[in-house]
């Protein structure tokens, strides 16, 4: 079965994440022990935060056993999901305390009844579980870093930081999925490896019929698949639809922030779709867009949506932000307001065949699977690097 891999990710199947997209085809090689999100920042009492805490224990309560674990046996899934029993107050010591005591321990049980031999290699995406760096036996640890969480909505960055200074002392390596984060997140170790987004290839690039909604609303629609939040540019949004009142501004995805500015009549609203949706509304865009602001956290952003856009087939206009820059041959990259609007009118006056293209050409050298084997090798190349009388804290 070859050496295991504990993870600390994100919620498995619960949002389809660049952790899990990495993780899937690695899954066919090696056995991977899954541990659920344990919480980026300080709880709340307000209705969401009270909506996951109940989310969360009823996911406890399901997956049964005392360490909260469930087995997995198809295809290209962990071999074990662990449900984590944790407080959400890591910077509290006591709690952190208690919390690296119940993630040890429950990783542990998973481990052995799996029987496993083979000291396992940790790959972590999340900074609170710095506590466990050192107590499994694992021959080498890994920080999986996706986000400056510094700037990142939505995280307590006053409890996060701290935690990921430690982190970044205690793991062998880090991976960043942006260049910028090569600069900022540089272990003690000095062992940093660059690893950008992939893409899904079949799934965007397989031709799906025009949802119905979608084809309610007149061509040519220039599409914005994502959540639109505060790194959304709305001014941009707003733009762009005056600059083309014969065109159909399509967004499709959760709304965070307040869009009441973008008070356009050719702006359709569309909500969330499922990732096995996606494709469908993507490929029937005519240009697809990446309206973002330029700021702390978005220079540390490798946009998903881009490999996607291009897998599907569509011409792509982008803000300028720095991770985009490596596709400048297949994407416009827009230096300001106006230069995005040119972008648009560009996009949407290309030939479409042209544009398919030289787009899933892009993309299809830049597959999840490619990734995958890429980080699979670091891993064992890490791993092999790794001194094997590391002192291993128990108890």
């Amino acid at each position: 079965m070859g050496r295991p891999i504990v993870v600390f990710g994100d919620d498995w199947d619960r949002h389809v994440s660049s952790m899990q997209h990495v993780f899937r085809p690695i899954m066919r090689e090696r056995p991977v022990v899954w541990v659920n999100a344990i919480g980026h920042r300080i709880p709340r009492f307000q209705r969401a935060d009270l909506r996951r805490a109940w989310e969360k224990t009823r996911a406890m309560v399901r997956a049964g056993g005392w360490a909260g674990e469930r087995a997995e046996r198809d295809g290209c899934r962990p071999l074990v999901v662990i449900e984590p029993r944790v407080l959400p107050w890591h910077h509290r010591a006591v709690v952190h305390a208690y919390n690296t005591w119940s993630l040890v321990r429950d990783v542990r049980v998973a481990l052995r009844r799996q029987g496993f031999s083979a000291r396992p290699i940790v790959v972590t995406g999340s900074p609170p579980s710095v506590g466990v760096i050192g107590r499994l036996d694992e021959i080498a640890s890994v920080y999986f870093c996706m986000d400056d969480f510094r700037h990142l909505a939505g995280v307590s960055a006053e409890m996060i930081e701290p935690l990921e200074r430690r982190m970044l002392d205690a793991v062998d390596a880090v991976v960043a999925t942006a260049k910028s984060l090569t600069r900022s997140k540089v272990p003690r170790s000095g062992r940093i490896h660059y690893l950008p987004q992939g893409v899904n290839f079949s799934h965007f690039a397989t031709p799906r019929p025009e949802p119905s909604d979608l084809k309610a609303i007149p061509r040519p629609r220039i599409g914005f698949a994502g959540g639109v939040s505060a790194c959304c540019d709305l001014e941009l949004l707003r733009r762009v639809a005056s600059a083309f009142p014969n065109a159909s501004l399509v967004l499709v995805g959760p709304v965070s922030v307040d869009i009441g500015s973008v008070n356009v009549p050719n702006l359709h609203v569309l909500g969330p779709r499922s990732y096995q949706e996606l494709p469908a509304y993507v490929q029937h865009f005519d240009v697809g867009m990446i309206p973002y602001v330029l700021n702390d956290w978005t220079v540390a952003v490798d946009p998903l949506k881009l490999l996607e856009y291009l897998a599907a087939g569509i011409p792509v206009v982008s803000s300028g932000i720095p991770e985009v820059e490596k596709y400048r041959e297949a994407v416009f990259v827009a230096a300001d307001h106006g230069d995005f609007v040119r972008g648009v009118g560009r996009a949407l006056a290309e030939d479409k065949m042209v544009a398919r293209r030289r787009g899933q050409a892009v993309a299809s050298m830049n597959t999840w699977e490619q990734r995958a084997g890429d980080l699979l090798s670091l891993l064992d190349d890490v791993a092999g690097g790794a001194h094997a009388d590391v002192h291993v804290t128990t108890g």
